[in-house]
């Protein structure tokens, strides 16, 4: 008998025993990480390009003002778009000057899509938006055309504040002034009018929005993106825990629909008035034939053990049919190979991530413990366990329990208070996937041809 043959029972205990010797290492790595400076964050809350000609949109006339009035100021929110860029909805500051003739929306979200340096730039935390300027007219055409609701809510500020305002967004539109390092949680086209609005209001935007969020971060993000399955899912497993934290309506707005809430909700601007609220009337000038946002993040805890239980169920019972069938073997090897390169691949994001970018809202992820960086490494040993070499088979069952033990330990993490990041739907899928295939290779450990010991 060979050795591939007697070899599980006496070193699977060794070998998850490795897994949670990593563990340790990984949360080592942790601690020594926990002080790295916060810096910018996922992909783009709904910005835009410069605005393009598009077909007419109708706009609904801006309401009158007094005669020694003649500036209008609106918030404009635009709804969320179909593509990921434009899930989370968009926002821009209307300035409406009747003695000048003007209708300029200044838009905070203007990026350059085709930049040949767009993803570096983003994972080096130097993506560039910057402020434009652009008519309502040509505004309203782009966004109906992406069948983009749009809102509006004029605002209740005095003369001397709209005056304020306005000087403020033309200095801040200069070639010089316009541009800033995004960042999808803290300063995007949302914050940026969030920010300027209460610049004018001598802060007290900021002090109305003072009480308990109605939900963490990731809760926003995810229930922005649930009706994209790749783009919510790759959400899920990149924000850190970070982004499960409490919240205030403040840290919300940055997200354009709630803005638009707490703007609602806001007191006048006008220090003169003793009662009133911020927004003196609302309006929709383009109502898109699209479903509105989700409520609240939906609950797929059962799909994920579904998936995980099953699809580990069904390497196992690959993996005995081999025993048997050639083709069976050769497909769990296949099988074996692709689920390592794509968690290999996974984890060593999230810890390149952590390790090399200044997104904060990636540190600490728990995930990297599901999504071992080394299980990569089975997409080079699977070919082998298809193949039927012990070699191969036998590292190959070392890495999967190693790869358990480390999903074992995301688990006890949940134990500890200290641990709050939301990943239980991908404990539940990844344990019992690694479960299986940790099974499946023990399995076929035995079934090489004696006498053959290379990998």
């Amino acid at each position: 008998m060979t050795r591939a043959a007697v070899g599980p029972r006496r070193e699977a205990p060794t070998a998850i025993l490795l897994g949670f010797a990593l563990a340790v290492a990984t949360i080592s790595f942790a601690a020594i990480a926990w002080a790295a400076p916060a810096a910018s964050a996922a992909s783009g809350s709904g910005g835009v390009r410069a605005a393009t000609t598009q077909p007419h949109a109708r706009v609904a006339p801006t309401t009158p003002a007094v005669e020694d009035d003649p500036l209008t100021v609106e918030v404009l929110t635009f709804g969320p778009g179909g593509h990921p860029f434009t899930r989370f909805g968009h926002n821009a500051i209307r300035m409406v000057d009747r003695n000048a003739g003007t209708d300029i929306v200044y838009n905070f979200g203007t990026f350059s899509f085709g930049s040949p340096r767009l993803i570096v730039d983003f994972l080096q935390g130097r993506l560039h938006y910057w402020l434009s300027r652009s008519s309502m007219a040509a505004t309203a055409r782009a966004y109906q055309r992406e069948n983009r609701s749009i809102e509006s809510q004029e605002l209740d500020l005095s003369p001397a504040q709209k005056r304020e305002l306005a000087t403020r967004l033309e200095v801040n539109a200069r070639p010089e002034n316009r541009e800033y390092h995004y960042d999808y949680f803290a300063d995007n086209c949302s914050t940026r009018v969030r920010d300027a609005l209460d610049n004018v209001v001598q802060g007290r935007l900021k002090a109305s929005a003072a009480g308990q969020g109605t939900m963490s971060l990731r809760a926003h993000a995810l229930r922005m993106a649930a009706d994209d399955l790749p783009f919510y899912l790759a959400l899920m497993i990149v924000l850190g825990p970070r982004t499960d934290r409490p919240t205030n309506e403040w840290a919300e707005a940055f997200l354009p629909e709630m803005l638009q809430r707490t703007l609602r909700g806001s007191p006048t601007g006008d220090v003169g008035v003793v009662a009133g609220r911020l927004v003196k009337t609302e309006r929709v000038l383009f109502k898109a034939d699209r479903s509105p946002p989700r409520r609240e993040a939906p609950n797929w805890l059962p799909a994920f053990l579904g998936v995980g239980a099953i699809s580990g169920l069904l390497l196992f019972l690959l993996a005995r049919a081999g025993a048997r069938f050639w083709p069976a073997r050769v497909l769990f090897g296949v099988a074996l190979a692709c689920a390592g390169l794509v968690a290999g691949a996974v984890g060593c994001f999230l810890a390149g991530a952590w390790a090399l970018t200044p997104h904060a809202v990636v540190y600490r992820n728990e995930n990297v413990l599901l999504f071992a960086p080394f299980a990569i490494a089975l997409a080079v040993l699977g070919p082998g366990v298809a193949m039927g070499r012990p070699g191969a088979t036998r590292k190959a069952f070392f890495v999967a329990a190693a790869a358990l033990g480390l999903a074992g330990t995301a688990c006890a993490l949940k134990l500890f208070p200290w641990s709050h990041q939301e990943n239980g739907g991908l404990i539940l899928m990844m344990v019992p996937l690694w479960f299986g295939i940790t099974a499946g290779t023990r399995a076929v450990m035995g079934l090489a041809p004696k006498g053959r010991t290379g990998a």
